[in-house]
């Protein structure tokens, strides 16, 4: 009895005792959401937009606003009906200190937004740095999710509504220096001998943003004017290649409004305006480009732990804490906290390689979706080129032409002026103890390696140099530039067959310049050529089955067409090796990887030289459809092995647009896409474009408010579709 009642007394102590050790430890009860969001409040607000919503025969989605933001609110509302799930996946990554982490990826993501200033930054400048209308633009396209959400709270997840145009724009901020190199260079800092997979794009993922050992992203754009046509057209090929599926897949919609906006192209989940495509006046691609725009510095950390060498002196780190809550269970989180240190150069982080201080070309700048919106408004390239001046978006090449016959190749970057000193190399870990290394000016937009109307033209961008574009003498020349913008200099295969191909051309048509945009074939100088050569140099005489498959390399011709019987044995060997050293990386050896080739096909083909069309797919849910065309090849498909023989689209080729202004200025636009307009399994719409995207054939765009009004099969306000 005694005992009995000890216990009874004993059990509460060491529960209470134990129940402060895990909340001293970081347990925490939160509320079952982090925002609070009141549906009535998110209806109402709904009344204050004025906007319909029309679909044609392939589900696209057309707005039409009254103003901007109206356009903003139902290009919102209408993204959500085709891929809630990801757009609010896109967006939690965002919310920095406010989002419930659901596991550790998500809480890495939380404290990057963090580390990287762009929760202080959005805090601080939101309303200095953008204009009204653009803040009015990003709070239109935050009401339309709340709309949706308060319509659809099944579909909602939690710690995410009410989104706020503030959080629109910190993951617009969060993406832009991801493209030009972010991702990268975390990785490399943190963890450099982690495989990246690609096929999962830019997510926000365990090691950050990566783009794979086997799946390099590009783009390919052309431009043609009046004088090099055939028939006095101007026309560009808009072809941005990105991951088939995620938060950086391209979705196709059109946004319209009485403020004189009238752009059709493709954007992004959670972003409220389009990257790429065009109005009546301009159509403008974009492709990446790789400047160095990112500079890491190694600190030498002073015994106290707390500060670093500057100039010969210890100068204290600014100190703050990034906080994460992680959910266990209920309504159980786990507190985590973690220092925020920052230099002069920018942010800190601590290795197990040692400290190091990154800066980049837009930390501390809101703007660039400010610029993009810009962008869809320019009706002339003199318009064009203001916008550009911004230089608030990073990077980007952007290749355009206008309706009066004007064609350009910007090589847009904001590119850090430097110290030209010898022996420094800015593509390496800095020296952080000299502060003559923290630049803060950019050069001009003027100052960068455009081609404006070439007399050649004619421009094109493959994500290769800007110094080899009309193979003429009016490219840029690598002289004029310094060398700390770190300029790329190197060829694509999709480079070298669109320069050669377009420079051999006395004038060039609508079919020749679109036989041009779909080839499949490798250039005599690309690196996959080059791999070839050097896997017939090795002797494979001693083993008869890789003698004979050695002999089916030396057949492939460098096509990769449907029947190509040479074609599967020769990419399922390149691409491994050639675009992880595209990229910078070591990749498998060459004889390895062929050797994997050779067993991968034997043993689920029962023979080395299966056709093309039998390996190479591009699939969604239980529709697959064979491809032409591989990686590096200007029909870009980069292809994820299934385990059964065949190869699965993971990246590549996306969205593909022709816009055309013909000798009289009439304008036209087509387009095709991978999948379809909506990313719900079971809607009609999921893979309706597939078999038009594998045969190379684009559809009619309608422009004008009354041919979208014409071509709807679905005309609506948001919120009342039948």
């Amino acid at each position: 009895m005694r005992v009995g009642r000890i216990i009874l007394i004993a059990v509460p102590v060491v529960l209470a005792l134990a129940v402060a050790g895990a909340f001293a430890a970081g347990l925490r009860l939160v509320p079952v959401e982090m925002r609070s969001f009141d549906a009535d409040a998110a209806l109402a607000e709904a009344r204050a937009y004025d906007a319909e919503i029309f679909r044609d025969e392939w589900g696209v989605p057309r707005v039409l606003g009254t103003t901007d933001p109206d356009a903003a609110f139902a290009l919102a509302f209408a993204h959500a009906e085709d891929d809630f799930p990801t757009i609010q996946y896109a967006l939690r990554a965002a919310l920095g200190p406010e989002m419930l982490a659901a596991d550790e990826s998500e809480a890495r993501g939380a404290y990057l937004v963090q580390a990287l200033g762009v929760t202080a930054l959005v805090a601080a400048e939101y309303e200095t740095q953008l204009t009204l209308d653009t803040r009015a633009l990003l709070s239109g396209y935050a009401a339309g999710l709340n709309y949706y959400a308060a319509l659809h709270p099944d579909e909602r997840v939690r710690d995410l509504f009410p989104v706020t145009g503030r959080d629109v724009a910190a993951l617009a901020a969060f993406y832009f220096p991801l493209f030009y190199g972010m991702s990268d260079v975390l990785t490399d800092l943190f963890a450099p001998d982690v495989e990246r997979d690609g096929a999962r794009g830019q997510e926000l993922q365990v090691h950050f943003i990566a783009p794979g050992e086997q799946y390099e992203l590009g783009s390919n754009a052309i431009a043609v004017a009046p004088s090099r046509s055939d028939d006095g057209a101007t026309r560009v090929v808009i072809n941005s290649h990105q991951p088939v599926e995620g938060p950086v897949a391209w979705y196709e919609t059109h946004m319209m409004s009485g403020e004189g906006l009238n752009f059709a192209g493709g954007t992004f989940p959670g972003v409220p305006v389009l990257h790429l495509g065009a109005n009546p006046g301009m159509a403008h691609a974009a492709t990446i480009n790789r400047p160095d725009l990112i500079d890491v510095y190694a600190l030498t950390v002073g015994l106290d732990d707390r500060s670093y060498l500057l100039d010969g002196e210890y100068v204290p780190f600014e100190r703050s804490t990034a906080r994460m809550l992680v959910h266990l269970w209920g309504p159980f989180a786990f507190q985590v906290t973690r220092p925020i240190e920052r230099s002069v150069h920018g942010t800190v982080l601590r290795t197990e390689r040692g400290v190091f201080a990154i800066r980049h070309a837009t930390q501390g700048d809101l703007r660039g979706v400010e610029q993009t919106y810009r962008l869809m408004h320019a009706r002339t390239l003199g318009e064009y080129e203001t916008a550009m001046e911004m230089l608030a978006m990073g990077n980007t090449n952007r290749v355009v032409g206008d309706s009066a016959g004007r064609i350009a190749r910007y090589y847009n970057a904001r590119m850090p002026l430097r110290l030209d000193e010898p022996g420094l190399d800015w593509r390496g870990i800095l020296p952080g103890d000299r502060s003559d290394l923290v630049w803060s000016e950019f050069a001009s937009f003027s100052a960068l390696p455009h081609m404006v109307d070439p007399a050649a033209g004619y421009v094109v961008d493959a994500n290769h140099t800007p110094f080899r574009v009309t193979l003429g003498d009016e490219d840029p020349q690598e002289g004029d530039f310094p060398r700390t913008f770190g300029i790329e200099t190197h060829m694509t295969n999709r480079g070298l067959v669109a320069t050669t191909a377009l420079a051999a051309l006395e004038t060039i048509s609508r079919d020749e310049l679109l036989a041009i945009k779909w080839d499949h074939s490798f250039h005599p100088d690309s690196q996959a050529m080059q791999l070839r050569a050097e896997l017939l140099a090795m002797d494979w005489s001693e083993e008869p089955l890789m003698a004979d498959a050695l002999a089916i390399i030396e057949a492939w011709d460098g096509l990769a067409n449907f029947d190509n019987p040479h074609a599967a044995l020769s990419l399922l060997t390149y691409q491994p090796v050639g675009t992880a050293r595209a990229a910078g990386r070591a990749g498998p050896p060459l004889d390895e990887a062929f050797r994997d080739a050779v067993v991968y096909l034997a043993e689920h083909h029962g023979r080395l030289d299966p056709p093309w069309r039998e390996v190479n797919f591009i699939r969604r849910g239980d529709v697959a459809v064979p491809l032409q065309g591989g990686p590096d090849t200007l029909r870009a498909v980069y292809g994820q092995r299934n385990g059964d023989g065949t190869l699965s689209m993971v990246a590549g080729d996306g969205l593909v647009m022709l816009a055309e202004w013909d000798s009289e200025g009439e304008f036209s636009l087509w387009a095709v896409h991978h999948f379809g307009s909506s990313n719900r399994p079971g809607d009609p719409h999921y893979t309706s474009q597939m078999q038009d995207f594998a045969d190379e054939v684009m559809r009619r765009v309608p422009m004008t408010v009354d041919e979208v009004r014409d071509s709807a099969v679905e005309a609506y306000r948001p919120g009342e579709r039948g």
